[in-house]
């Protein structure tokens, strides 16, 4: 059994829920952080209450909301062992159709508020000498993919954070990583899906032939933060049934 605890920034998103309950069977305690006060609460009740689960409302674009989220966690449980930043957005625009502004809120919704996260934690962290960050990136950040400009940017952004954070930290026991997933079936991927068209379209575009879920990615993010990745650091794990390894034909023609 693990006894950590984690702060999931995202907290009651799909992949931010799915990740809580796995950590919380395992032992250790979450920090569930959003913006949706009932939403949390009643996650953290299904979880076990304050002993096991701690729901705390604010806004991952702030820095003083997330050093307060840090602050009430050491308070309640003594430390801060990891972070999975579970916050972000989907933009599905070319570049040209682009607004500056949305192009700018991209930018701050998952580059920035990952910034901010990791900066909450790496105080508690460096002090105790270890810890483990978790961050989420997408499959878009190194798969070139159309009308992806926006958030790919985003994420190319992430992951080139995570590989020099991994550096510098590695010698105070930090380990920093990713996950980037494919298309996942979460709230924000529901306008994507929203037609069976759509759907057959994306679940055709990976190699194994389905959209991913929630819990393909918690899985990943859990391997992360616990023991049995000690010695990985700096990785981007790709979650994403096969589409960074190319593209996938038909099943027809695969078959043939």
């Amino acid at each position: 059994m693990s006894d950590k605890v984690v702060l999931i920034t995202g907290g009651a998103g799909g992949i931010g829920a799915e990740l809580a309950r796995r950590l919380v069977d395992r032992g250790d305690h979450v920090l569930l952080f959003g913006r949706t006060a009932a939403t949390l609460e009643t996650l953290a009740s299904q979880l076990g209450g304050p002993d096991k689960a701690r729901a705390i409302v604010g806004d991952a674009r702030s820095a003083d909301d997330l050093a307060r989220a840090v602050e009430q966690g050491i308070e309640q449980f003594g430390r801060i062992d990891g972070l999975a930043h579970c916050v972000g957005s989907i933009v599905l625009r070319p570049l040209h159709l682009t607004k500056p502004e949305e192009f700018r809120e991209t930018i701050e919704q998952n580059l920035v508020s990952a910034f901010l996260a990791c900066r909450a934690v790496l105080g508690p962290m460096r002090k105790a000498g270890s810890g483990s960050i978790v961050l989420v990136s997408s499959v878009a950040a190194g798969q070139g993919l159309n009308n992806h400009e926006s958030i790919a940017a985003a994420k190319a952004g992430i992951e080139g954070m995570v590989k020099a954070a991994a550096i510098t930290y590695a010698r105070q026991g930090i380990r920093v990583n990713a996950v980037a997933p494919g298309l996942t079936e979460t709230g924000l991927s529901a306008a994507l899906l929203s037609s069976d068209a759509a759907r057959q379209m994306s679940e055709a575009m990976h190699p194994l032939g389905r959209i991913g879920r929630p819990a393909d990615v918690a899985a990943g993010i859990a391997y992360l933060l616990g023991d049995d990745a000690s010695w990985v650091t700096g990785q981007i794990l790709a979650i994403d049934g096969g589409l960074s390894a190319g593209y996938a034909p038909p099943r027809a023609v695969a078959r043939a």
